[in-house]
């Protein structure tokens, strides 16, 4: 159990959320682009599909190209949105790395120290559940982002538990 422990679960945990902040960016991403899509689809076919005799077929024509312009504005909005935000969490991330490390660097005159050695015995349990809380959050955060980009998540699911349904007592009636 040393210090070198409890700060690489730190830079771990960094790590982890990190990631875990990415695949949200891209779930927001890819979530905007489906729903883009389908709504655009929607909107095809409605313009389509109504007979409207006082709208020419270049009318409608205009309306889905308006339409579908405006789609690509949105998504390349959200895609640009995304993307700087995901710089800003590498950023982010990347600071707090080196602080990390500047602190480890500047406080290794206290590592043989009695009452450091103690504090970092009961905060390395908790240290190492927090570690732990990270990598399901990011492994939970990999999943959805796989899931809304369409492709087949890399670990099986559990299905949920159900709970059994209570039995309504029958009111009475006087």
């Amino acid at each position: 159990m040393t210090a070198a422990n409890l700060n690489t679960i730190a830079i771990d945990v960094v790590g982890h959320y990190g990631r875990t902040a990415k695949n949200l960016l891209a779930v927001y991403r890819a979530g905007t682009e489906r729903a883009v899509n389908a709504l655009s689809a929607g909107y095809g076919q409605l313009i389509e599909k109504q007979p409207l005799p006082w709208i020419d077929s270049e009318i409608k024509a205009n309306w889905i190209g308006s339409q579908q312009r405006v789609a690509r504005l949105v998504v390349d909005s959200v895609a640009r949105i995304a993307e700087r935000a995901t710089s800003a969490v590498d950023s982010v991330s990347g600071r707090a790395v080196q602080g990390l490390e500047a602190f480890d660097q500047s406080t290794a005159w206290a590592h043989d120290m009695m009452v450091v050695g103690a504090m970092r015995r009961i905060h390395l349990p908790v240290a190492r559940w927090s570690l732990e809380l990270a990598g399901r959050a990011d492994e939970a955060s990999k999943r959805l982002s796989q899931r809304v980009a369409g492709r087949a998540a890399t670990k099986t699911t559990r299905a949920a538990k159900t709970a059994p349904k209570r039995a309504h007592r029958a009111s009475r009636k006087a």
